[in-house]
C-alpha cells in the first residue's frame, strides 16, 4: 500500500538533508528501492544516506529486457528512462488492455505497450514549460511582446504570451492524440490513457479524450517490482 507521498526541489540536497526530510519521517524500512534519473551525485547521496541511517544498501532500480508484466523495446533495454519503465509497469499493474502512458514534466514521454505488454516504443519532446522557455529566450521578438497577457481555454489566444502557452499546451495534447491514434491503427483497439507527471493539468483539458490521471505512476511501478 502506498502512504501519502510529496514531491521535493532536492537538487541541492545533502545525505543529511536526505536523511532530515524523507528517512526521519516515517518508519525503518527494511529494504529500499531507488528510481534516480537526477544523475550520479544524487545516487551518491541517497546512498549514503541510507546506508549511515537505516545500516542497509538501497537497490537502485534499472530498465530491464522484461518485468512487471512489461517486455521492454529497446535494443539496449538499460536505455530506456527507467522513469518511463517504472511507469510502463505501474500502469500494468493497473490496466490489463492495452496501455499509452504519458508522463508530462520537464519532458514530455509518451510509452505505448499492447496488451500482451510488448512496449511498442516511445517519444520524448519538451514539456509545456520548456516549451515556453524556449521561446521567450531564443526570439527576443516574442519575449517583449510576452510580457503580459492572460491564457484562456481556447485553442487561439488574442495575446502574445497566451499564444506562446497556449500554443504548447495544444500542440503536447496533439501529439497524445496522434498517439492514441497510431495505436489504435496498429493494434485494432484503442488504448487505455494513462497520464502521470506534475505538469500534466497543463495538457489535459486540450486532449479531448478518455483519460484517467495516476499521479504516482512511477511509484506503483516501484511497488509492483518490490512485491
Amino acid at each position: 500500500m502506498l502512504d501519502a507521498q510529496a514531491a521535493a526541489p532536492h537538487s541541492d540536497w545533502t545525505s543529511e538533508k536526505l536523511t532530515e526530510v524523507i528517512l526521519r519521517s516515517g518508519q525503518r524500512a527494511k529494504r529500499v528501492l531507488i528510481s534516480n534519473v537526477g544523475g550520479a551525485r544524487m545516487g551518491d547521496v541517497a546512498r549514503e544516506a541510507v546506508a549511515t541511517t537505516w545500516g542497509i544498501q538501497p537497490e537502485f532500480v534499472q530498465s530491464t529486457r522484461a518485468a512487471g508484466g512489461i517486455r521492454n523495446s529497446y535494443p539496449e533495454p538499460a536505455q530506456l528512462g527507467v522513469d518511463r519503465w517504472l511507469a510502463m509497469i505501474g500502469a500494468r499493474s493497473l490496466e490489463q488492455g492495452a496501455i499509452c502512458v504519458v508522463s508530462v514534466g520537464t519532458a514530455m514521454t509518451i510509452d505505448g505497450v499492447d496488451a500482451s505488454g510488448r512496449h511498442l516504443g516511445g517519444l520524448i519532446v519538451p514539456g509545456p514549460d520548456l516549451m515556453v522557455s524556449s521561446l521567450l529566450h531564443n526570439t527576443s521578438e516574442i519575449a517583449q511582446r510576452a510580457r503580459q497577457g492572460t491564457t484562456n481555454e481556447r485553442v487561439f489566444a488574442d495575446n502574445t504570451l497566451g499564444a506562446i502557452s497556449q500554443g504548447a499546451e495544444h500542440a503536447l495534447a496533439a501529439l497524445i492524440v496522434r498517439s492514441v491514434q497510431a495505436m489504435r491503427d496498429e493494434l485494432g483497439e484503442a488504448p487505455q490513457l494513462l497520464l502521470t507527471g506534475g505538469a500534466c493539468a497543463r495538457v489535459e483539458r486540450a486532449i479531448g479524450l478518455t483519460y484517467r490521471i495516476v499521479p504516482d505512476l512511477v511509484l506503483r511501478g516501484l511497488a509492483a517490482l518490490a512485491k
